[in-house]
Parts: structure tokens; C-alpha cells; sequence
């Protein structure tokens, strides 16, 4: 059985809920099974590295951890919702005056 998701891999996407909210980039990889998509800078993990021959020192290197697909957004429908605009114009007003 397949799945069918609202984005797909290389969307441009907005997190709009959890600990990332707000972060947004490209869709890097789709996990169908677990539901989960890999963003481009957002969930950022660290991975630690075994020694090797390629890598003698070891290291530990930065990576794209996954998000559920229901916390995505397509970048461009949440640019152009209501609560967007809402939000923006709250901002703007609240803003001291020089």
C-alpha cells in the first residue's frame, strides 16, 4: 500500500509545529514509513563518528534529523494563509516607534 503525502521531496516547507516551529527549508528525504521528512537545517543532531581509515581522528559531524509530515508546510500556502498576514500586521503595529 502506498502513501500519498501533502509535500514531497524538494518542497520548500515551513515548520509549524513542535520544537522547530517556524524553521523552515528544502524536503532533503521522505521516511513514507515512518511518516517523517528530513529538512535542510532544521532538527539538527549531532552523530557521533567510530574512528576510521577514512577518518582516523573521529569526529562528530552535524546532521539533518527527521520531523513528522504532519508538523510540514508548503512554504508558499503558508506565506499566503490569514494567519500569516495576521500575525505580520500585529508585529508591524507592536513595533516601538523611533
Amino acid at each position: 500500500m502506498k502513501k500519498f503525502f501533502h509535500v514531497k521531496r524538494g518542497d520548500i516547507v515551513v515548520v509549524i509545529s513542535g520544537a522547530h516551529k517556524g524553521k523552515s527549508g528544502k524536503i532533503l528525504e521522505m521516511l513514507m514509513q515512518k511518516n517523517r521528512a528530513r529538512v535542510e537545517g532544521v532538527a539538527m543532531i549531532k552523530k557521533h563518528e567510530k574512528k576510521s581509515e577514512k577518518n582516523p581522528q573521529g569526529a562528530i559531524t552535524e546532521r539533518e534529523g527527521t520531523v513528522h509530515v504532519s508538523n510540514l508546510m508548503l512554504k508558499s500556502l503558508y506565506d499566503a494563509s490569514p494567519r500569516r498576514q495576521a500575525g505580520l500586521a500585529t508585529k508591524a503595529s507592536a513595533a516601538p516607534k523611533s
